[in-house]
């Protein structure tokens, strides 16, 4: 299977799910998957099912901090995203690579336990508690939307993130258990572009994707020629 990938940088929350809805819909048009690596600025996320009391401030005290709050189609519970975070998208069509959703979640997490390996840092996923810890912290949430066999949304690594940010919510919803970063064992931790490079072989090598490396332009003028939505994105 043919996938492009491109490291973007910083991109808002809202924005980067404009491109996840603008690569499925390629997808489904037959084209090739993209996997786009990026951080976001600080947002927190609920999932399908996520128990809003897993919030720990009120929502005004989280528009004075500037952090949107917005609820998504993914699995999982809440969590925090912010700069320091790598975060991957990929869409791809689970039908073209013949996979069942359960293997898929497990290829995604196995190749950031590939890649932390290589840094030292022995990780373990959990089918109790689904993501990838570190002993009892989490160091990475993975959670997927699957429609009509195209997934979107991914997985976001604790690289170096301010961990506090996880402070303001419940993470994943589990009380009793923590968050963590490879800048803990590591540091500094390597570069996000390294990071980002890294993560996307294992993930090749692991789902057998012949990847192509595109620049963040080349892959958002590809995309707005999908959706008109994602212009704007072109001009920022």
């Amino acid at each position: 299977m043919l996938v492009r990938w491109a490291f973007l940088g910083r991109v808002p929350y809202l924005e980067a799910l404009a491109l996840q809805h603008a690569a499925a819909e390629r997808v489904r048009r037959g084209g090739e998957g993209t996997l786009l690596l990026l951080e976001h600025p600080p947002t927190i996320t609920l999932g399908r099912h996520a128990d809003p009391a897993h919030l720990r401030l009120p929502a005004a005290e989280y528009q004075r901090r500037n952090i949107p709050v917005i609820r998504v189609k993914r699995g999982g519970d809440v969590t925090y995203h912010g700069p320091g975070q790598l975060v991957g998208y990929p869409v791809v069509s689970l039908e073209a690579m013949k996979l069942a959703v359960p293997a898929w979640v497990r290829a995604n997490a196995e190749s950031l336990i590939d890649f932390l390996a290589t840094q030292d840092v022995a990780a373990r996923w959990s089918d109790a508690h689904p993501g990838v810890w570190v002993g009892d912290d989490k160091i990475a949430a993975v959670g997927f939307h699957i429609e009509r066999r195209v997934s979107t949304h991914g997985f976001a690594l604790n690289l170096g993130p301010d961990i506090g940010g996880f402070d303001t919510i419940v993470p994943c919803g589990l009380r009793h258990r923590g968050v963590t970063s490879l800048a803990r064992f590591r540091v500094p931790p390597p570069p996000l572009v390294q990071a980002a490079t890294e993560v996307a072989r294992r993930l090749a090598q692991r789902l057998g994707w012949q990847l192509v490396e595109r620049s963040a332009a080349e892959v958002l003028s590809d995309l707005a020629s999908t959706d008109g939505s994602c212009h704007a994105m072109l001009a920022s």
